[in-house]
């Protein structure tokens, strides 16, 4: 009975700390600090995969970067989440309305086995209305021992999800 309890508020504390949770990341959205003219919030962005030598398009997918007070981020891709998962990294602006960006998402077989994951390092514009997204980087995958497979390279544009 007595870990019956302890089970039960283990459970209790755990939805308390996920609803605290959501209720900072709502707020931080709307305070005053993420102000008009940054790049905290939502964006909608199309992203184009560029050979790196040539410059030439090989892809393109949707998704949405999310851009948290304190320099977190998050990005949910438009891709089949068996291969590749969202991704959780960092923000810091560099200048007026310039950032810098890196993530971190994990790569899956067909099978669903975790194959690496790849980071990706990205320089971003905002526009002076805080409208408009663009920029680009770089992804380089990793298999598991951390070995370096490869670099692709990326173009983006967006607009702020409302």
């Amino acid at each position: 009975m007595k870990t019956k309890v302890s089970s039960s508020r283990l459970q209790a504390a755990v939805l308390l700390l996920g609803m605290v949770g959501g209720m900072a990341t709502m707020l931080s959205a709307e305070s005053p600090a993420a102000g008009p003219t940054s790049i905290v919030g939502v964006w909608d962005v199309q992203v184009t995969v560029l050979d790196c030598s040539t410059g030439d398009p090989i892809g393109s997918a949707h998704g949405l970067h999310k851009y948290e007070l304190g320099g977190t981020a998050q990005a949910v891709p438009s891709t089949n989440p068996a291969a590749l998962s969202a991704s959780v990294g960092v923000w810091t602006n560099v200048g007026k309305d310039k950032y810098r960006l890196t993530l971190k998402m994990f790569r899956f077989d067909p099978a669903g086995n975790n194959i690496g994951w790849a980071v990706v390092r990205d320089n971003i514009a905002i526009s002076k209305d805080a409208t408009l997204y663009a920029g680009s980087g770089q992804s380089t995958g990793y298999d598991l021992n951390g070995n370096p497979l490869g670099t692709i390279c990326l173009s983006f544009t967006g607009t702020r999800f409302k």
